[in-house]
């Protein structure tokens, strides 16, 4: 007989890893405090942040908590993190050599080789116009990735015709599910899972979707599925189009200032695009120059807006390329069964 309370301590135990993978970065106290919280609530906290002279404070998808010493949680009172907190903090992440580390901090957060990403805030020092460095580290916020497996599986049908992938734009504000469902695309379209099997191209700009460590994604992104991490996203789209042909490129929040020419190549070369964007509904991001141009050109098959109002993650509307609904009924997307 199958064990379900065997499956869900399995499932729970893999979904508190970020314990043990941050133990090296975090002070003493600090990592005794966050592996005192419970189990429930630290299987579903995605984010951990550290501010100088404020509270340990932990977030789920639905609200932030501060930590005492003990693991307690409260809305309002917690255990201070230090300056020297913090600085010891950014200084284990760096190895204790930041300046080897420069590429990464300029782009103001650094991925961990357990794929978890450390953003950084603080007092930084600009040289025509971009960010050389950071003078002073004031707060460090660890983003913990979570794999849904089989969280796409009701999607599919809106955005793919005859199980071939159209290309689709997810579209929703910051921490409800974009790249958590697009990973699962990727799975879906390189593993064949619900659709025709794909070469799937993952570009993995900062190291979200796959998670990848020294380029070996950390997530299950697919059979027949090729990362390409860590490199400018217009870059690594071309780099995709011309060595690896791919049916199919994943890649996360567009909107740069490169960005377009590499969509338009995209569209172009046949290719299927899979992308994420953050605004609150289809009507807002048309009301940026950007995607704009991207509507008018039609780069894109469907446009699904993802929200709350069910739960997370809500597929609350779904566009066609001309801007017509194509949803009569908001749904909620959920993980496959353990």
């Amino acid at each position: 007989m199958f064990n379900f309370i065997a499956a869900y301590t399995s499932t729970m135990k893999q979904k508190i890893v970020w314990r043990g993978a941050l133990q090296k970065y975090l002070p003493t106290n600090i990592h005794a405090a966050l592996a005192a919280v419970d189990e429930n609530t630290a299987a579903e906290i995605e984010e951990i942040r550290l501010r100088a002279s404020k509270p340990l404070m932990v977030y789920t998808c639905e609200k932030g908590f501060c930590v005492n010493a003990n693991g307690f949680l409260s809305r309002t009172e917690g255990m201070i993190v230090s300056r020297e907190d913090v600085e010891r903090t950014f200084k284990a992440l760096t190895g204790y050599s930041p300046y080897a580390y420069e590429d990464d901090v300029r782009q103001g957060f650094l991925t961990l080789d357990c794929g978890i990403r450390a953003g950084l805030s603080g007092s930084g020092l600009m040289t025509n116009g971009s960010l050389r460095t950071y003078k002073t580290i004031s707060g460090i916020n660890f983003r913990i990735p979570r794999e849904a497996v089989g969280i796409a599986k009701d999607l599919v049908s809106y955005i793919a015709d005859e199980n071939r992938l159209l290309s689709t734009l997810i579209i929703s504000p910051p921490r409800l599910g974009k790249t958590t469902l697009v990973r699962d695309i990727a799975r879906c379209a390189g593993s064949g899972i619900g659709l025709v099997p794909s070469r799937v191209t993952v570009v993995d700009e900062r190291c979200e979707i796959a998670a990848g460590v020294n380029g070996n994604p950390l997530f299950d992104v697919g059979r027949e599925t090729d990362v390409i991490s860590g490199i400018n996203k217009a870059h690594g789209v071309y780099m995709a189009l011309r060595s690896l042909s791919p049916d199919v490129i994943v890649t996360d929040e567009i909107g740069g200032s490169g960005d377009l020419e590499a969509l338009r190549e995209v569209a172009n070369s046949g290719v299927v695009m899979i992308a994420t964007a953050h605004a609150p509904d289809y009507a807002a991001l048309k009301n940026k120059l950007f995607f704009r141009k991207v509507c008018d050109e039609r780069m894109f098959n469907a446009y699904v807006v993802l929200g709350a109002s069910l739960g997370r993650i809500t597929v609350s509307q779904i566009h066609d390329c001309l801007g017509q609904e194509c949803l009569k009924a908001p749904f909620l997307l959920s993980e496959e069964a353990v």
